[in-house]
């Protein structure tokens, strides 16, 4: 294959993933509210835009009717609302099998939990949606994920909030990429990866575009070690830098939550937060003197664990930059500190949108609750966390009188403000500007590494720290 076929189908490529991406993520954010009904010609649920705002307890909706296009109007029995799950083991046709749940018929009022009126399923055989009751579920069937029936639509939470405030719950978002782009640097610069801070921060936009739509918000962290092993004859190093830079990240999370859910102690819900973010800390803090201690190593067994990995090679260069890294306390210090202002960023971006929204939260425990939200969003489930964050974000703020659509609220616009950014990373994907290096730069690579004494394998030439972890084991040369 020819220069020329192999450029236009890596712009193909890099078009094709940009514009998928982008489209996935306008399909699935509704610019109207929403509720969804059944459509009678297969008994499957179709979700249809409301034409007016009404609100979640209304005894009426006024929906476009897909079929016919007219405005009309729906009973609240005739609404259903999102499943929590998306199969059950049911009793269908006299046997119990396992079947995709469709939605929930949920009771008139919806609590933060409920017993569902009725649950529609897909029939096995004829893909069109039956009707079963709780009891027919093997074990019952309780609403973990209680979800409400009108989805909000960016048009009316735009409509409905304060605009000052939620011009800065956006306007403040970026420094969260400057930061973050300026931290990864650093640590990159202590591994000798002489990558450009221009190149980092497009790197970095590039990750943020893909964690939109990959699972988790950190999913795009595997395109920004990839793309960021390119750029350097050290590939292990660049790899693990990112894990370190994302656990650096998380960790400083973890203490601002837990700090401030400790300094709310009264809230039981906040004193449980502060515990259990502690217990964390101390179980990282834990495991770190056990890795730096060879007696303690051998004790746990993790000596024995680390000679039989697969990819030793890989595994001793990863055990070398980790003993790099704790040879400079100090910048891992800097590290922490530096990623306070990201996360309060954050903090405060929601507790502004919360505030345009009318959310009925004390500021002071949106220091509690958006940690722990950002935290289990970016655990690799779901897209953006889909449903895992609204699972956490009901549980946290039943306590402050929000109702689940208010709940749903918060985490829209969390997620709707960050999405609206990362998505300025396709530009950079558009662009290709963060292409592999060409023969060119890479031979400019190997000779500046060269010169530095630290040869062409790619990686450190003496990992002395894996040699005094595993004596047994002979480094790759």
């Amino acid at each position: 294959m020819n220069a020329r076929a192999k450029k236009w189908i890596k712009f193909t490529l890099r078009w094709g993933i940009a514009v998928g991406g982008i489209a996935w993520v306008v399909a699935n954010i509704s610019l109207r509210d929403r509720v969804m009904i059944i459509n009678p010609s297969d008994n499957t649920p179709v979700s249809v835009a409301l034409a007016e705002e009404d609100a979640e307890d209304s005894q009426n909706y006024l929906v476009v009717d897909p079929a016919t296009g007219q405005d009309r109007r729906v009973l609240a029995s005739e609404v259903l609302t999102k499943a929590d799950r998306t199969h059950v083991n049911a009793t269908l046709d006299g046997q119990t099998q396992k079947v995709r749940l469709l939605a929930i018929a949920a009771p008139t009022h919806i609590e933060k939990g409920y017993q569902p009126v009725k649950l529609l399923v897909e029939h096995p055989q004829t893909r069109k949606g039956v009707w079963i009751a709780p009891s027919d579920v093997v074990g019952g069937y309780m609403v973990k994920i209680p979800y409400p029936r009108v989805e909000p639509g960016i048009i009316s939470m735009v409509r409905r909030a304060d605009p000052m405030m939620l011009w800065a719950a956006v306007l403040i978002f970026p420094v969260t990429f400057i930061v973050t782009s300026l931290r990864w640097h650093a640590l990159l610069k202590a591994l000798e990866i002489n990558m450009s801070l221009g190149r980092a921060f497009v790197l970095n936009m590039v990750g943020a575009f893909y964690n939109t739509f990959m699972p988790g918000s950190t999913g795009g962290d595997l395109l920004k070690a990839y793309y960021a092993s390119k750029f350097t004859v050290h590939r292990t190093r660049a790899v693990m830098s990112v894990v370190i830079d994302r656990v650096i990240g998380l960790l400083a999370l973890v203490i601002l939550g837990g700090t401030m859910a400790a300094y709310q102690w009264e809230n039981p819900a906040c004193r449980q937060m502060a515990i259990v973010s502690w217990s964390l800390i101390g179980a990282v803090i834990l495991g770190l003197w056990v890795f730096y201690t060879p007696v303690l190593r051998k004790v746990t067994g993790l000596d024995f664990i680390l000679q039989r990995l697969p990819m030793q090679k890989q595994v001793q260069n990863a055990i070398a930059t980790m003993n790099i890294y704790r040879e400079r306390p100090l910048l891992i210090l800097w590290a922490v500190i530096v990623t306070f202002p990201v996360h309060i960023t954050v903090i405060l971006s929601v507790a502004f949108a919360g505030k345009a929204f009318g959310l009925p939260l004390d500021f002071m425990y949106y220091w509690v609750v958006v940690p722990v939200i950002v935290l289990v969003g970016s655990m690799p489930i779901s897209p953006q966390g889909a449903g895992v964050m609204e699972f956490f974000a009901i549980q946290l703020t039943k306590n402050q009188g929000a109702t689940i659509a208010e709940a749903f609220a918060l985490t829209m616009s969390l997620r709707v403000v960050q999405i609206f950014w990362n998505l300025w990373g396709g530009i950079f994907v558009l662009r290709g500007s963060y292409h592999v290096p060409t023969a060119g730069e890479q031979q400019s690579m190997d000779e500046e590494e060269k010169g530095k004494g630290q040869g062409t394998s790619g990686e450190l030439e003496k990992p002395a720290f894996s040699v005094a972890l595993h004596p047994s084991v002979t480094p790759d040369p």
